[in-house]
């Protein structure tokens, strides 16, 4: 086979990977809300796979050719339009999670294609299509602004316009189904390695790179997580376990073909130590009800990821890269936090002006009554248990 040929074989394997990610998404959020609300809860990353998947295949590429980044490579392979389209709809697959059990569908449809045109689109082609964060020298491998910032965010920017559920701080609310959650988020660890496809173009000892920094990350974030949660409550619990291994997923997305396998464990033992603190407590002190915590795990975990970024990167590592702050190279580390700033700052203000535009038109949630019966009958008329 010639480099080609096993670049498209890595891109076909990449794409199938990151469907199951979605797929995981779907059943990591399903499980941890309650039973009147898992189908609902399930469907919203599924509908944003297909819906931006069709949308991205349609017009991908006229974005690309728009904003002048459209490639030679996106000429001759067809299967990268679908291969970005998956990407986009992870992120919009995360942004759910947010707003679950009290959003219309209805209005999630239209805001999430909004959402891809608006907010992620642009932004990947700042750093990904050589737009002005790329042509500063941004590093982000595989989505810790696109994806993870952009996504938690926009979660948390939506829950606190939209408003926390009825009864939320008041009532228990508690998972439905938490080994269906530790499926999803096994489903999740295995997909994730399909992010690696955005290296297939270059060269697969990057991809054999990444491969190594996502397992470490993921491992050493679950332990973390484990062992602070322990020495605060004295019991560890399985949903913490696999919480900390999707913070470290989520954190070591920018750096991973980027950084050593030792830093990908430093990275990964930040992530599983920052994230429980923000989800834990900052939540509470603050009082948002982003309601499976998509903004504590991505949106701090991607931010922490790009300033990792500029701290851990190597040239010895990838040489299509840059050296960090600890390998010489301080305007790397700059360069990586005013990436994080502008996806924070332009996700946040276009995100608002998204949501406060569509609700002059149509409602954003359901009414309490709605909330009271479930979303599974009140939007769709089926119960996933019965």
């Amino acid at each position: 086979m010639s480099p080609q040929d096993d670049q498209t074989l890595w891109l076909l394997v990449s794409t199938t990977l990151l469907t199951l990610a979605v797929v995981g998404i779907a059943l990591f959020y399903g499980g941890m809300v309650r039973k009147k609300n898992v189908m609902n809860t399930i469907a919203l990353p599924f509908v944003a796979l297909a819906g931006v998947s069709f949308v991205w295949c349609l017009v991908g590429n006229s974005w690309a050719a728009w904003n002048g980044t459209e490639s030679v490579m996106d000429q001759e392979n067809p299967l990268l339009p679908v291969y970005r389209g998956m990407m986009a709809s992870v992120a919009l697959a995360l942004v759910a999670g947010g707003v679950v059990e009290r959003i219309r569908f209805s209005f999630f449809l239209v805001f999430g294609l909004c959402w891809v045109a608006g907010v992620y689109v642009p932004l990947s082609q700042s750093i990904w299509g050589g737009g002005w964060l790329a042509n500063l020298g941004g590093l982000d491998f595989a989505g810790g602004a696109v994806i993870h910032i952009s996504a938690g965010v926009t979660a948390l920017v939506m829950a606190v316009v939209i408003g926390p559920r009825h009864g939320y701080g008041r009532i228990e609310m508690m998972p439905n189904h938490l080994p269906m959650s530790f499926c999803g988020a096994a489903f999740m660890w295995v997909g994730w390695f399909g992010f690696t496809g955005v290296a297939s173009p270059s060269s697969l000892a990057t991809v054999t790179s990444a491969f190594v920094t996502i397992q470490l990350s993921t491992i050493a974030a679950a332990l973390a997580w484990m062992a602070v949660e322990w020495l605060q409550r004295d019991k560890p619990t399985a949903l913490g376990v696999m919480s900390g291994a999707v913070a470290g997923l989520v954190a070591i997305a920018p750096g991973a073909g980027y950084v050593s396998p030792l830093a990908s464990l430093v990275i990964g033992v930040g992530a599983g130590v920052l994230c429980y603190m923000v989800v834990n407590y900052v939540k509470l002190i603050l009082g948002y009800d982003d309601s499976l915590d998509v903004f504590g795990m991505h949106g701090v975990g991607g931010t922490w990821g790009m300033i990792a970024t500029g701290l851990f990167a190597s040239v010895e590592v990838n040489a299509a890269g840059s050296d960090g702050l600890f390998y010489g190279y301080p305007y790397q580390f700059f360069v990586q936090v005013v990436a994080a700033l502008a996806a924070w700052v332009v996700t946040g203000v276009m995100t608002w002006l998204l949501v406060k535009a569509l609700m002059m038109i149509m409602t954003p949630r359901i009414d309490e009554e709605g909330e009271a019966i479930g979303l599974d009958l009140h939007q769709h008329g089926e119960k996933g248990y019965s």
